[in-house]
Order: C-alpha cells, then structure tokens, then sequence
C-alpha cells in the first residue's frame, strides 16, 4: 500500500521573546475527561466499478477474496476465472467519536493495499468495520471520492459507515468521580490554577491533583451532563502564550494568524512546499513539476493557510500539516485543535 511520508527540514529557526501575561481561558478549551474520546474502526474491504484501474491480473489476493464475497452468496466461483482490474482490495478506517452512538453515521477513508491505480469512480461494497476488540461496530459502504494528492489511491466516503452499536464510554468511576486531564503542554501551573477554578466552583470537589490530571467528585444530587458543562464553562488566568485555534473537521483557522512559522520545507503527497525562503523569494508562489513555494520571507500561520487553500489542499491536509511543523518547533505558538 502506497503511504505518504511526511518529513519536515527545518532552514532557519527565528530568535525572538515573548513578554508572557496571565489571561482567562475557559477550561473547556484546555480540559478533556478521561475515558470520553475518540476510538479507531478498521476493516478490509473491496472497490468495485473502477474502469480498468483497480488491481492487476497477477493479484491472487484479489482475486481470492472476490471468490469468497460471491461463494457468501451462494455462487460458486473459481478465483482463476476472475479479472480483478475493474476492482480493488482496500483497508477501510473510520472514527467512533465520543458523542457518536447506534445509528449515527461516520466518514470512512479507503486506502488500495496493492497495486490499484486508482480508486476513482469506484463503489464500496459493504464493509464491517471492528474495533479493537474486534466486535463490529459499524458497517460501511458508497461512492469514493478520491484524494487527488494520493494519486487516487486513496479516497473518503462522506458519512459512509452507519453505528451498530454504541461504545461504552466509562467517564465516572464507581467512587463516583471523573478525572479531567489538563493539555499536556500547558505546565504544572495551569493544572493548579484550573484546580482552584473547579474549587472555587465547587470547594468540596477536588479530591486528588496528580501530574495534569484532577480527580472531581459529582456532587449528590447533581446531574453529570450539568455538572460537566459547568466546569467546562469556568475560566482560569492562565499565562498568556500565542496560540492557534483551528477547526480539526473542517481546517477553519479560528484565532491566531499572526503567528509566525519559521523557515521549512515540508514534502507532503509527492509534493515539496517550501515556506518563508527567503533565499530565492521572487520565485515565491510559482509552482513547478512535484513543487510549489508558498511563500516569500518570514511567514505566518494566516498566509500559510491561504496559500495551502489556493492550492487546493483540504482541511484535513492542513491540519496535518500544521500539526508537523508544531512538532518540529517551527510552529512558535501553542497548537489547540477543537
């Protein structure tokens, strides 16, 4: 199966300080509870419809796993009489979110695991999708959109896989307590000051403070939903950093474009972007064969998010790549994805 690489090399790194003030930030926007969280699907499945492009002749997998969808039905049919050009073997994935609950549909990704050209056009058949207990938790099947950046080996179906029953989200333990988990980057401080939010709230609540981690008992004869809100809606004077806010589902850039991105090239999708070269920056915005330059000079997060749109990235590639240069450092600014 074909996988992009990613790889970030940094060229220069910016020197500047910052003047760090205390500002309120809600807790929703920090906080997350223990045990409510997102929950991975994978399954194995098969895209039909492809006009020529799906796996060669040569592929017996194919051809074998074909044979036993059409013997389920009751044909029975010799895996060497099959041309499987005209479909393709693909890992299908999907994401059970927290909220997500029996019936409730999700965006699939499909990805060729051998030698398909492309997935353009095609149909996915139905497909079960486990978990990693491997029960089956959704069924998935539709039309594929193709990602154009992976050659068409890779593709999404819209809201492609339905429920078949919910996750057992355990988020009060029996002591009747639910541990809210502070983000890691933010300090020892902002565990203690979300801490004394929740007490001041609440005075008897707290009942252990470990690491990032602040275990609160529900108070008797409160509803938790409403409990949970409540501590989400309170604020603490957290000391001020630059941030950027963005939309994980959609790539939306919330707050902070002022940020600045130091000098790096990123190969992303048999791509190289090239942002803030200062070196050669009267070719910036020119594209090439397998390059583009998506900025002159010093760069910043709202230019570097309009030059991926004008090029034709998704949200989804954008946020991927926003969250590699956080991680190499060329992101001076705290990384928070909602």
């Amino acid at each position: 199966m074909k996988r992009f690489k990613f790889f970030i090399v940094p060229i220069l790194l910016f020197a500047f300080s910052e003047i760090l003030s205390a500002s309120a930030v809600y807790l929703r926007n920090i906080l997350r509870i223990e045990g409510f969280q997102e929950n991975p699907l994978l399954g194995y499945g098969v895209v039909v419809g492809l006009k020529g492009t799906g796996d060669s002749d040569s592929g017996s997998q194919t051809k074998e796993i074909i044979s036993r969808i059409a013997n389920n039905f009751g044909f029975n049919i010799n895996p060497e009489k099959i041309k499987p050009k005209n479909s393709a073997v693909v890992l299908v994935s999907a994401t059970i979110t927290p909220f997500s609950q029996q019936g409730s549909r999700l965006d699939v990704k499909v990805s060729s695991i051998y030698d398909a050209k492309s997935l353009e056009g095609g149909e996915l058949i139905i497909t079960p999708l486990m978990g990693g207990d491997n029960d089956i938790y959704a069924i998935a099947e539709g039309s594929v959109m193709t990602d154009r950046f992976s050659r068409g080996v890779m593709g999404y179906v819209p809201r492609g896989a339905i429920m078949q029953k919910s996750v057992d989200n355990t988020i009060v333990d029996t002591n009747n307590i639910i541990t809210f988990v502070v983000q890691e980057s933010l300090g020892y401080g902002a565990v203690n000051k979300s801490a004394d939010a929740i007490r001041q709230k609440y005075p008897e609540a707290v009942k252990e403070v470990s690491f990032n981690r602040i275990r609160v008992s529900v108070p008797q004869d409160t509803e938790i939903n409403s409990f949970i809100e409540n501590i989400f809606k309170l604020s603490a004077d957290i000391d001020d950093e630059p941030s950027v806010l963005v939309d994980s589902k959609s790539g939306i850039l919330i707050s902070g474009g002022n940020v600045i991105i130091t000098e790096s090239a990123i190969s992303y999708g048999g791509m190289k972007l090239e942002i803030g070269t200062a070196q050669n920056s009267s070719t910036a915005g020119q594209k090439s064969e397998g390059s583009f330059k998506l900025l002159k000079g010093s760069a910043t997060v709202q230019e570097l998010f309009d030059s991926l749109n004008e090029t034709g990235f998704t949200g989804n590639d954008i946020v991927k790549i926003l969250q590699l240069l956080y991680k190499n450092g060329n992101l001076k600014a705290r990384l928070i994805l909602q």
